[in-house]
């Protein structure tokens, strides 16, 4: 526990930058003031490469740094109120989705088997994608490539629990990608199946205490 108070402290500046530009990128969404959520919420999301730690040395923390990056970019994209936005928007995460599973699998016990704990997520996602099948329309081919990519994450940070890796690390990344799939989940029902009332407050809230988790297991990781 003294390697996570150690991390904590240092780790402060970038803990606080993402809570003060997310509550600002919130309160933006909320009062529908789109160039306050437009500026607020990628700086918010860049933050995170503080919790990482600059510069990044270790694989696990390149793979995280890297996803970081291009959720910056899925950010911006998704601010955008249009389809093609939202492809893109999708793209970018996606492929953050599959830097941090890399992460994870690196992070992970070679002893213990992922499938089982897997399994649930893997039955969960295959779900929502058949809830969301019809109302996806165009975007059919976007949201069960990303439910894949997402699923293969959490799988893998799952993964990582009981492993080589410092046991609180594990946690971070566990609940980190947990939290991360609920937020992505909460969007997806929110734009194609019925609109959630105060999404933002699990879209963004949610997603950035879950992408905290990701980036502290990243910084511990070293």
């Amino acid at each position: 526990m003294d390697t996570f108070a150690s991390v904590l402290s240092q780790a402060g500046l970038g803990i606080a930058l993402v809570a003060i530009f997310g509550t600002l990128a919130i309160i933006g969404s909320e009062t529908n003031r789109r160039g306050l959520l437009a500026l607020a919420k990628p700086i918010a999301t860049a933050s995170l490469l503080l919790i990482v730690g600059p510069p990044p040395t270790y694989i696990v923390e390149k793979l995280v740094a890297f996803g970081i990056v291009f959720s910056v970019i899925g950010d911006g994209f998704l601010v955008v109120q249009s389809d093609r936005a939202f492809f893109a928007g999708t793209a970018a995460f996606l492929t953050a989705q599959i830097l941090y599973a890399a992460a994870f699998w690196a992070m992970r016990s070679p002893e213990r088997p992922i499938a089982p704990v897997a399994g649930i997520v893997v039955i969960t996602s295959a779900m929502l994608v058949v809830s969301l099948w019809k109302q996806a329309g165009a975007l059919r081919p976007a949201v069960a490539f990303y439910a894949l990519a997402i699923t293969l994450m959490v799988g893998t940070a799952l993964g990582t629990l009981g492993g080589p890796m410092h046991p609180v690390a594990a946690l971070c990344a566990a609940i980190g990608a947990v939290l991360f799939y609920i937020s992505d989940a909460t969007l997806a029902w929110d734009k194609f199946r019925k609109p959630v009332p105060h999404a933002s407050f699990v879209t963004m809230g949610v997603y950035w205490v879950g992408q905290i988790g990701i980036a502290l297991a990243a910084r511990m990781s070293s």
